[in-house]
């Protein structure tokens, strides 16, 4: 008996312990079936091309071949999960030429299928044709449209101090459309120049003129001075008045057990028409957090306030939420949150507000979210007080 056991066991151990051999999960096989009922949906700079798959569980996706423009092709796959794919990064609406192909889990590729796309208008043509610009404090302003939300650059370019045509400015955006200026220039007659570009190599027409920069000056900070009013929050520590908002060593409230909002009012000395102001949190472990201010309004108008503290008579000029570049947790901090924090809030005020004065700070939201006081470290205005 024990014999037969021994014999038994040698058997079952050299049968286990023969050559092992590894097979592909998916042989390779011939090449698979082309995709059928292909249809064609024409887009901004691009086309989207639906269609079957083959019978045929061993495909892993279907390739798009084609040229963008002359010399310059791309690939583009999509999963067998998907039934279509998009193949963009045209720049013109001629017609292009498409191979699709089915490719297996093995890399072998089917017979191609030809198609034609027409695209319509690419997206950094549709943006050129909206451009707007105007003379703005300190240089100009350019007003965009963007449907289709493309990842796009807008660049500006203007004569450098050697009268060289450079590049002065690129704007990157993806949003739907918005403006921005460029500053920093006389209130002199000057050329600048604006086009678009897309992540494809793709390049709009350029747009050229002359413009004269508004005359622009920040405000002189010795003729500011605070006003108390009934309503205003009132100073929460005897060390941080008003006045440090504009000598750079912070404000801070007092508690405001009811919580937001609170404001403040001073004077800026003379009647202005603003172009923009800077707002600095308290630095360092402060950033993004505590009393720190999150959302606010600035409020302006250009005779003496209603004493009574009300409302009337006030415009909004702006409205304003600070976003922390990282996004992370409130107490943590990137270096892009502290370069960020160091280079202050930019606001501009629509040209279309008018001169004021007086200015209100209202204080919707501080980083505690909910807290009952808040502090900003510094205030600066810029514009036209002549």
């Amino acid at each position: 008996m024990k014999m037969t056991y021994i014999l038994l066991t040698a058997a079952f151990l050299a049968a286990a312990c023969g050559k092992e051999t590894h097979e592909p999960v998916n042989p390779k096989g011939g090449s698979p079936a082309t995709i059928s009922n292909v249809q064609v949906e024409n887009l901004n700079g691009s086309a989207k091309i639906t269609y079957s798959l083959p019978d045929d569980n061993d495909v892993l996706y279907v390739k798009a071949t084609y040229e963008m423009r002359p010399g310059k092709t791309r690939e583009v796959k999509s999963s067998y999960y998907n039934n279509f794919l998009l193949v963009d990064g045209f720049g013109d609406t001629l017609k292009h030429q498409i191979k699709l192909t089915v490719v297996t889990r093995s890399s072998v590729e089917s017979a191609p299928v030809n198609v034609e796309v027409e695209p319509k208008l690419p997206p950094v043509l549709m943006i050129r044709r909206t451009f707007k610009v105007r003379e703005d404090f300190g240089g100009v302003n350019l007003t965009f449209t963007n449907d289709t939300r493309a990842e796009i650059a807008i660049v500006a370019m203007t004569k450098d101090s050697t009268g060289k045509m450079k590049e002065f400015n690129t704007f990157y955006t993806k949003s739907v459309g918005t403006n921005y200026s460029l500053r920093g220039f006389e209130d002199t007659k000057r050329e600048f120049r604006f086009f678009v570009r897309d992540q494809y190599g793709n390049y709009s027409d350029t747009l050229t003129g002359d413009w004269v920069p508004m005359y622009e000056k920040q405000l002189d900070r010795s003729k500011f001075r605070e006003v108390i009013l009934p309503g205003d929050i009132p100073d929460g520590w005897q060390f941080y008045p008003i006045p440090n908002l504009w000598a750079g060593t912070m404000w801070h409230s007092a508690d405001k057990l009811d919580g937001m909002p609170m404001w403040i009012t001073f004077d800026l000395g003379v009647v202005a028409q603003l172009s923009r102001i800077g707002l600095w949190q308290r630095p360092n472990e402060w950033l993004y957090m505590q009393n720190n201010v999150r959302q606010i309004e600035i409020w302006g108008m250009a005779t003496t306030p209603p004493a009574d503290g009300s409302w009337n008579g006030w415009t909004r000029l702006l409205e304003h939420t600070l976003i922390k570049p990282s996004g992370l947790p409130v107490g943590q901090l990137s270096q892009e949150d502290r370069d960020k924090g160091a280079a202050g809030e930019q606001m501009n005020v629509p040209l279309t507000m008018p001169k004021v004065r007086y200015i209100r700070v209202k204080i919707l939201r501080t980083w505690t979210d909910g807290g009952y006081a808040a502090n900003i470290q510094e205030m600066r205005f810029w514009g036209n007080d002549k």
